[in-house]
């Protein structure tokens, strides 16, 4: 994987929400569904709705308070998932799709709320293989890191640089890994 400090300084906003956040850098473990802090405290959890098209997951705390809403576009021949904030279906954050049908090596570029009608040029950027399921998640098309995830023993291991919102973060990874695997993490 690329090699980046990181410790170096993020001026990034919050994307999700102030309170996901943090100044130091942040390791996360994916197993399933289930998203847990280096301590073992889970911080998140992916639902699928029981009833309706298993097109949509919900982000939501360890309280089961909705944090993002993600729902695949069904007629995207690019895998494009569209992200609101909680359960809300009318407060689009962010989109994220597959830069094109044909990949040798995976590629999914987001774009944030003001950037969405135009889709001229990606907000962040993810790169990945499929075989290995780790990916690097870059500020647009640039080589500036904010997140690292590799495969672990029966697990994914996520590595948030400081200063970047961690919700967001592991919302693209299940997205990332939903468009690789077709099935999720």
């Amino acid at each position: 994987m690329a090699k980046q400090d990181p410790t170096s300084s993020n001026t990034m906003l919050p994307l999700v929400g102030s309170e996901f956040v943090r100044p130091q850098p942040l390791d996360l473990t994916i197993t399933g569904d289930t998203v847990k802090d280096a301590t073992g405290n889970k911080v998140f959890k992916v639902k699928t709705p029981l009833f309706g098209l298993h097109n949509k997951r919900i982000l939501v705390d360890p309280n089961d308070s909705p944090i993002v809403t993600m729902k695949m576009k069904v007629t995207s021949k690019h895998d494009r998932w569209q992200v609101y904030r909680g359960s809300d279906l009318d407060d689009k954050i962010f989109t994220v799709k597959r830069s094109s049908t044909v990949q040798l090596k995976t590629r999914v570029e987001v774009f944030l709320k003001h950037n969405q009608t135009r889709e001229s040029s990606c907000d962040f950027t993810i790169k990945g293989r499929f075989m290995k399921r780790a990916c690097t998640i870059y500020v647009a098309d640039s080589t500036k890191i904010i997140a690292q995830v590799y495969e672990g023993h029966e697990r994914l291991v996520a590595t948030i640089y400081p200063n970047v919102d961690y919700a967001f973060i592991v919302t693209l990874i299940f997205i990332f890994d939903l468009i690789n695997m077709g099935t999720g993490i």
